[in-house]
């Protein structure tokens, strides 16, 4: 990591937060097993009981990517009985569907859509680019915990499956993408672009929706890819082996907006390089060394001579002129702490639920 993120710190010995924070807190989070046996089994187990009296175990929010298919892979071979849900934020691109359809057919799962009003969510997005910060996805994001809520509830199921891990997610900026549930935050933007904050009910899940979910319907979300020896390729040649899956090209290029967000967008108006934060991870473990890694940054995240193509495709969805999209990645950048938040608050909040659960702090929420 480096001083893309405003916020970061280094210790005497040139160790930044982020990787001290990796080997000394967040590394406990793992709880693997080489053979995917032992707490893997324990935790399906535990799943499997407390959903004996629902139509489904388990809710698994697939995206067509490695970690949330690789996810349901495991869970149908543990015998769940698994409702496989979908965000159709509209930015698909053709071969995560073709992922997810061939991976609900050989798995023989349960599936359900969840469809976001195009035009409203549309300005949400752009309401966003146009405030300038790193947070594009946020919408996305937090959609997606709307849909895996939502069939949750409506079928009573008492687990979430996230394919969400410490292996190759163990390192992300507080200043790269600020807490989702942070609703004051998103509304904020909303206001300054003129968009009305009615268009993002249908994507919302606050921390108030989180609290409800928690402790008044019992829902859970669990991280089973924390318990496994878990490899990025060798997952995607099981994947490719079993469930006629494809691999599309880079990290999150199952969306092509995502695609777009995190190999351009950022690099050229915020510096960030989200290849930066998965190396860091990858490091601790050991996987890649920093040498390695560094030659890998070397290389530009985007293809130069699909570059105006994207732009011209981006532009479309969103209703707008390539020229007003270029300038909106060529205004200066901004950063969540430049508009109203509930930081101090949420920040408050979630050290008291972890000090009532037991958990340690590991990030700054």
């Amino acid at each position: 990591m480096d001083t893309t993120d405003p916020l970061i710190s280094f210790d005497a010995q040139g160790n930044c937060n982020h990787c001290n924070d990796y080997l000394n807190k967040r590394i406990k989070l793992l709880n693997q097993n080489i053979d995917n046996t032992g707490p893997l089994k324990i935790l399906f187990d535990k799943i499997r009981q407390d959903g004996r009296w629902s139509k489904y175990d388990c809710v698994v929010g697939v995206s067509g990517g490695v970690d949330s298919s690789y996810l349901a892979l495991i869970a149908a071979k543990h015998g769940l009985r698994v409702l496989a849900v979908h965000l159709d934020n509209g930015w698909n691109s053709p071969i995560a569907a073709e992922n997810i359809n061939n991976l609900v057919k050989k798995l023989n799962l349960a599936y359900s859509s969840y469809v976001l009003p195009w035009n409203d969510f549309r300005k949400v997005q752009l309401a966003f680019l146009k405030a300038s910060v790193p947070e594009a996805e946020t919408p996305t994001d937090i959609a997606i915990q709307r849909a895996v809520h939502h069939y949750a509830f409506k079928y009573g199921v008492p687990y979430i499956l996230s394919g969400g891990n410490v292996a190759s997610e163990g390192i992300l900026p507080g200043s790269w993408h600020y807490n989702a549930r942070d609703t004051k935050y998103s509304h904020a933007i909303l206001k300054h672009s003129r968009c009305p904050t009615s268009l993002f009910k249908s994507q919302k899940f606050g921390f108030f929706d989180e609290v409800y979910s928690k402790f008044i319907r019992r829902v859970k979300t669990v991280y089973p890819l924390n318990y496994v020896v878990y490899d990025k390729d060798l997952a995607r040649m099981e994947l490719e082996r079993t469930c006629d899956w494809r691999y599309y090209g880079s990290k999150h290029g199952e969306s092509r907006f995502t695609k777009f967000i995190q190999s351009y967008y950022l690099v050229v108006k915020h510096g960030i390089d989200y290849r930066r934060a998965t190396l860091s991870s990858e490091i601790c473990q050991e996987y890649v060394s920093r040498t390695d890694a560094l030659k890998l940054l070397r290389k530009l995240p985007y293809n130069v001579g699909e570059l105006d193509s994207e732009i011209k495709f981006i532009s479309k969805k969103l209703a707008i002129s390539s020229e007003e999209l270029r300038q909106i990645i060529a205004a200066p950048p901004k950063w969540y702490f430049e508009y109203p938040n509930n930081n101090k608050i949420l920040g408050k909040a979630y050290d008291i639920y972890r000090y009532l659960a037991g958990k340690e702090k590991t990030t700054s929420f």
